[in-house]
């Protein structure tokens, strides 16, 4: 197994364990995006705040839409901000590469294509992201808030939202239905 290293988490899935309350986290799995001694940068993957784009796309200067797709929450800093994870890469759009599967771009000419059918073969469209201060989710992660488990593509696009919590857990060797966090809660 690859030894993970708490001061660079990107590329990494963060899966909050039972015992954390926080209500912009709970039960969620967040996408590390960026991850370095000046904080962390991450998109939560499994909560939807709207099921429809559809009522944002006068902001996005949309007139029609070939597809309807849910917006995430991607978490509680900078609402108004969206955020398209992406694969396979397509070099129209400034982006920066998480791994050399998976991209990130807030440019909107990738919803306007998404819109008109000519979008990536696999995207999660978010608002708002997660942020850490520099030494925050370091400490998090000592204090036991989180797992850690390799990004798999599969949780992002593939797996129903409302199993992916699970599903990113049991790529660790992780069963919820049999964890007990230390305090003894679950």
């Amino acid at each position: 197994m690859k030894k993970i290293d708490i001061r660079n988490l990107t590329g990494m899935l963060l899966i909050a364990v039972p015992s954390l309350k926080d209500h912009n986290f709970e039960r969620t799995v967040v996408l590390i995006c960026d991850h370095t001694h000046e904080g962390a940068f991450g998109l939560v993957i499994n909560r939807i705040l709207l099921s429809s784009f559809i009522p944002l796309h006068g902001g996005l200067d949309i007139k029609e839409s070939l597809v309807d797709i849910p917006v995430f929450y991607g978490g509680p800093v900078k609402p108004e901000q969206g955020y398209v994870l992406y694969s396979p890469s397509n070099t129209n759009y400034p982006s920066i590469d998480i791994n050399k599967n998976l991209f990130l771009t807030t440019a909107k000419e990738i919803l306007v294509d998404i819109a008109a059918g000519k979008g990536p073969a696999q995207f999660l469209f978010t608002l708002g992201f997660a942020g850490w201060s520099p030494g925050q989710l370091e400490y998090e992660m000592m204090i036991d808030s989180w797992l850690v488990a390799p990004v798999d593509n599969r949780v992002i696009f593939d797996i129903p939202v409302n199993e992916r919590w699970h599903a990113a857990a049991e790529s660790i060797g992780v069963d919820f239905n049999r964890f007990f966090c230390r305090q003894g809660r679950v």
